[in-house]
């Protein structure tokens, strides 16, 4: 059972999929929910499962992924604390997993049955429409990418990856971080953009040349220029 200390301690009480919810409609939920924890490099879902589970990711971070033909990892999406991992609403019609969903650090998540949470979403119309809005912003930002890596310059690419980063590592406000850690190494980085690892490294030097960015050590990134980081991501080819 979740509901009571861990669900009021949740640290992504008001930013997950059940910040829908007043704590007495979640009960309910919660009662049939379950924590699970992940080590790094751990698999929560693999391509080819029957039926995707249900889950909002409580802390960590994971990667979505796939294997080419060729045999080589893709990495296409990470997940990020606050994000609903699931699929309901497909029954019958739903499809294998098409993707790897795996740790990239330590995670913990609460995860619930597929019958149960379409229950909690058929009665609870707030949730549903939340659940469409956030499928709607991620097939928009898919597509954005897309569209940015169809055109963007490599300086583009890394630039937008941090602030992307910065943006989801933000405090409560909402507001940017000037301090970042990376959640992938550069080889991982270059994987997701579409580049070579010597690229990504290449750009960032710049960006550190220009005073846009620091490199404090290990995987972390001072932004000093929020603006000038925002506009080298625009640049396109």
């Amino acid at each position: 059972m979740l509901f009571g200390k861990s669900c009021r301690q949740c640290v992504v009480r008001d930013a997950a999929l059940c910040a829908a919810l007043t704590d007495s409609q979640l009960e309910p939920l919660a009662r049939c929910g379950v924590q699970r924890s992940l080590a790094r490099g751990e698999t929560l879902v693999r391509a080819g499962d029957p039926a995707p589970i249900c889950a909002n990711i409580q802390s960590g971070l994971l990667k979505i992924s796939q294997i080419s033909p060729a045999g080589q990892e893709m990495i296409i999406g990470l997940l990020w604390p606050g994000d609903f991992i699931g699929t309901p609403f497909m029954g019958d019609a739903a499809p294998p997993a098409q993707h790897d969903i795996v740790a990239l650090t330590p995670v913990s998540l609460c995860q619930f049955p597929q019958a149960i949470m379409e229950r909690a979403l058929a009665d609870h119309p707030m949730m549903e429409r939340q659940l469409l809005r956030r499928t709607f912003t991620a097939l928009g930002d898919v597509r954005g990418r897309i569209s940015r890596l169809a055109r963007a310059t490599a300086q583009a690419r890394v630039a937008g990856f941090l602030l992307e980063t910065a943006h989801r590592q933000g405090d409560d406000d909402g507001e940017t971080m000037l301090i970042i850690e990376l959640p992938l190494s550069r080889g991982e980085i270059a994987d997701l953009l579409g580049l070579t690892i010597e690229t990504v490294s290449r750009q960032i030097g710049k960006l550190k040349h220009a005073g846009v960015i620091g490199l404090p050590g290990g995987r972390r990134i001072a932004i000093h220029d929020p603006d000038a980081l925002a506009e080298a991501a625009e640049a396109v080819i």
